[in-house]
């Protein structure tokens, strides 16, 4: 039982961390797009996803019983970010500004440590 409820607690937080970064994408979809070098419509297409994402594990989070199913889904999605996030900062045709990178870097750490923080409650199911 702790352990589900130490796991929707992380969920939760993911969520809403993944939810207000969705928001923010999508209502400075143009500022963040000029920062990033890209197009205001990734800025958008990322942040709506990004929403839809965060509400769903939030939703999933404040279910009873949360199965190892999903758990494993949310940890694979979050590394799957991580790795994007870092081939971004590696490969010589993304050509970012140092703040941009580091904000890139930044959001990459915050959403590796969801994934191992749900990856250790995962083992535990």
């Amino acid at each position: 039982m702790n352990n589900q409820l130490n796991l929707s607690r992380i969920l939760l937080a993911n969520g809403v961390f993944c939810s207000t970064s969705g928001l923010i994408f999508t209502l400075a979809a143009n500022p963040l797009a000029g920062f990033l070098n890209t197009l205001p419509l990734v800025m958008t297409i990322l942040g709506i996803g990004l929403l839809l994402y965060g509400m769903f594990i939030m939703y999933m989070s404040m279910r009873s019983a949360i199965t190892r199913d999903f758990t494993l889904f949310t940890v694979l999605a979050d590394s799957a970010w991580v790795v994007f996030s870092v081939l971004l900062l590696i490969l010589p045709m993304f050509n970012f500004a140092a703040d941009a990178k580091w904000a890139i870097g930044v959001v990459a750490v915050v959403v590796d440590v969801f994934a191992t923080l749900q990856f250790m409650e995962w083992r535990k199911m």
